[in-house]
């Protein structure tokens, strides 16, 4: 795989995407970041079994691809490049390497495989409210959720 992106778009979509990473988990690959740049468009997704996310990136797709990176190790590196187009880089044993003007770093990968995808959400219909009325339903109900986070689904 071989992408090229802009650090400013890649920063955007890796710090939304970050917010589905677990902190503590059972499964090592929920803490990776999944870049699927094996159709017409760069996806970053992640997922902590409860929350998913996947954000489109901006970018050009020299090498088609998929790979699962380390989210935290690749958002601390994002964040540190110098303001300038970024090429990520994997070989065949899932090693990327991220270069960007005179930066040259190497990240273990791990096959986008085992990765947990997101579920597909088929859109018929679709229902149109305004913003306001949308804030009022979740006042109304916001007195019922819970305070701990023993069950997520309560809060």
């Amino acid at each position: 795989m071989k992408i090229i992106c802009s650090k400013n778009s890649l920063l955007k979509s890796v710090s939304i995407s970050l917010k589905a990473v677990p902190s503590k988990t059972t499964m090592p690959i929920l803490e990776c970041i999944l870049i699927d740049a094996s159709a017409s468009q760069i996806k970053f997704t992640t997922n902590d079994m409860e929350l998913g996310i996947e954000t489109i990136v901006e970018g050009t797709i020299v090498e088609r691809g998929i790979v699962a990176l380390d989210a935290k190790i690749f958002y601390e590196i994002i964040r540190r490049l110098p303001d300038n187009d970024v090429t990520i880089v994997t070989d065949d044993k899932f090693t990327a390497t991220i270069t960007c003007e005179k930066a040259k770093f190497n990240i273990p990968g791990k096959s986008g495989e085992d990765f947990a995808y997101l579920p597909l959400i088929e859109r018929e219909e679709s229902l149109t409210i305004s913003q306001y009325t949308l804030k009022e339903m979740i006042r109304q109900t916001i007195f019922s959720i819970a305070v701990n986070e023993n069950n997520k689904l309560m809060t």
